[in-house]
C-alpha cells in the first residue's frame, strides 16, 4: 500500500522533472528557432539577433570595405564581399554591441548585435536593403568639375566630425583621427573626484583649430547618478557629449562590474589652445 509520503515524493519528483524538461525545451526552441530577413535600412540602429556560437549571416547591398567595433569585443566578424558572419560569445552583454559596416560605394551602416529572445529568434540570414544608392560615383564614370561635392560626415575639422571620429577611436577601435595628434602623456590623471563622480583623462586629441578631451567616468554612489554635463565644461568649450548620461550605481557584484552600467565616457570639444 503506498503511503501518502510516498505519493508526495513521486508528485514532487515529477513537478521538478517536468520543470527541467519545460526549460530545457525553451532553450532548445530558443536555440534552434532561426530566421531569415529582409529589412529596409533606415538611419537607426539595426538590431540583429544571434544566439552564442551559432553563425549569423547579414548581407548588404554592395562589397563590405571595412568597419568598427569596439576593442575588447564579444562578437567575432568574419567578412566574404557583401556578407558578414557574426559568431557572438557567451559574454555578449544584455544590451548587445554596435558594429559599423562601410561599403566600397561609401554607405555605412550601424548594426545592435543582441541576444535572441522568444520574441525574437536568432537571425539566420538578414538582407539588406537600402534605397540610398551608392554615395560614390563608379569608376568608370567621370563627374561634371562644377558637380557640388556632397558628403555625408562632417570633416574632423567641423566640431560634429571631431566628435563623431572622437567616439570611433574611443569605442570602436579606430586608429587615428587625420590632422589630429594624440597626447597620452596626462592619461589616468582624475580632474574631478567629489566624492559621488570620478573622472579621468582618456586621452587628448590636438589639432589645428580644435582640442578633443576623451574622459571616462564612473559614479562613486551606491544610487543611480545623472551627470550633470555643465561640471565638464572647460573655457573655450564648443560641444560636450557622453555615451550615457545617467550611470548605475556603484557595482556589487562580478556581473554588474562587467557590466559597467556605473561609467562611461565624456567627450569634450574646444577651441584650441595656445601651447607657447
Amino acid at each position: 500500500m503506498k503511503t501518502k509520503t510516498t505519493v508526495d515524493r513521486r508528485s514532487s519528483r515529477k513537478i521538478a522533472l517536468l520543470a527541467v524538461l519545460a526549460a530545457v525545451l525553451g532553450l532548445l526552441a530558443l536555440t534552434s528557432a532561426a530566421q531569415a530577413r529582409e529589412v529596409e535600412y533606415s538611419t537607426s540602429e539595426l538590431p540583429i539577433y544571434v544566439v552564442p556560437g551559432e553563425p549569423t549571416e547579414v548581407q548588404f547591398p554592395g562589397k563590405i570595405s571595412g568597419g568598427f567595433k569596439k576593442k575588447l569585443s564579444a562578437v567575432s566578424v568574419e567578412r566574404k564581399d557583401e556578407s558578414l558572419i557574426l559568431f557572438a560569445g557567451e559574454n555578449l552583454a544584455q544590451t548587445g554591441e554596435a558594429v559599423i559596416v562601410r561599403l566600397e560605394d561609401g554607405r555605412s551602416y550601424s548594426l545592435r548585435i543582441q541576444r535572441a529572445t522568444v520574441a525574437n529568434p536568432r537571425d539566420a540570414i538578414v538582407t539588406v536593403k537600402d534605397e540610398r544608392g551608392a554615395l560614390v560615383a563608379a569608376g568608370s564614370e567621370e563627374e561634371p568639375p562644377y558637380r557640388e561635392k556632397v558628403f555625408k560626415y562632417a570633416p574632423p575639422s567641423a566640431v560634429s566630425g571631431l566628435m563623431r571620429e572622437m567616439v570611433l577611436v574611443a569605442e570602436l577601435g579606430k586608429k587615428n583621427i587625420p590632422g589630429y595628434k594624440v597626447n597620452d602623456t596626462y592619461r589616468g590623471q582624475k580632474v574631478l573626484d567629489d566624492g559621488t563622480l570620478q573622472a579621468t583623462i582618456d586621452r587628448i586629441f590636438i589639432g589645428p583649430t580644435l582640442w578633443g578631451y576623451v574622459l571616462n567616468a564612473r559614479n562613486l554612489l551606491d544610487q543611480t547618478q545623472k551627470i550633470n554635463p555643465a561640471s565638464f565644461r572647460l573655457d573655450g568649450t564648443r560641444a560636450i557629449s557622453a555615451r550615457n548620461w545617467e550611470l548605475a550605481p556603484r557595482p556589487l557584484n562580478v556581473e554588474q562590474q562587467i557590466a559597467g552600467r556605473d561609467q562611461t565616457k565624456i567627450y569634450i570639444i574646444t577651441r584650441a589652445r595656445r601651447t607657447n
